[in-house]
């Protein structure tokens, strides 16, 4: 195998690691799993208009993403409404306390990840550049090809 795909997937593998190591972080520190942290965080930025599209954009089942939700209202982070010109659709909102989880979870997720990239990048910054130049070209070439369209 060249040593550019070596280095692409040693730069994954890593960052795969600290996603992990920040998610266990906020569920140490927060009491909230991980499906329970993306909806949050979903719906705090996207305000998606019905159940359907959080499960899509999180791809999760929607007995998984009802699910959660339902565990999401018992802590009082979420409500739902029901659409009144549709009742098929159920709007999900944050609520006062959500909000708040919700930013404080952000903030810590940016301290906690940053300061672990920086960790790594004295120990396994060549990989991890690596990774990320090879990302920025594979966006490049991707937006070339979009934009001759």
């Amino acid at each position: 195998m060249e040593m550019n795909k070596i280095n692409f997937s040693v730069g994954f593998i890593t960052l795969c690691h600290l996603f992990r190591k920040t998610y266990k972080s906020i569920k140490k520190n927060f009491n909230i799993t991980q499906n329970e942290m993306r909806i949050l965080i979903i719906v705090y930025h996207f305000e998606p208009d019905s159940i359907k599209k959080i499960s899509e954009r999180l791809a999760l089942s929607p007995t998984l993403t009802s699910k959660t939700l339902a565990t999401l209202e018992k802590k009082e982070l979420i409500k739902r409404e029901l659409n009144s010109k549709d009742k098929r659709l159920e709007k999900v909102i944050l609520t006062e306390k959500g909000i708040r989880v919700t930013c404080l979870i952000a903030e810590f997720i940016e301290k906690f990840f940053s300061e672990n990239v920086l960790k790594l990048m004295g120990q396994e910054s060549d990989y991890l550049l690596k990774f990320s130049h090879h990302i920025k070209n594979k966006i490049n070439i991707n937006e070339q090809i979009f934009n001759s369209n």
